[in-house]
């Protein structure tokens, strides 16, 4: 084998071997309690309906806003 195949060989099973271990380190860090893995609070209920109102209220209204803008947009040419 080249110098330059036996380089690259060493190079990529330490790279597996640092990724296998970032992994490792990283799989106790979090807990399966129902709602720990969500980007948003379960727990505050209040704090939770209104997350879900603005997200789920902003999501049904952008094509209608869309569509009255474009309606705008046609009537001003």
């Amino acid at each position: 084998m080249s110098f330059a195949g036996r380089t690259l060989t060493v190079l990529g099973r330490s790279a597996i071997r640092t990724r296998c271990t970032a992994l490792q380190r990283y799989r106790g860090d979090f807990s399966n309690a129902p709602g720990d893995n969500m980007p948003f609070q379960v727990k505050n209920k209040p704090r939770l309906l209104a997350t879900m109102i603005l997200y789920l209220g902003t999501c049904f209204t952008l094509p209608f806003i869309c569509v009255r803008f474009q309606m705008a947009k046609q009537k001003g040419d």
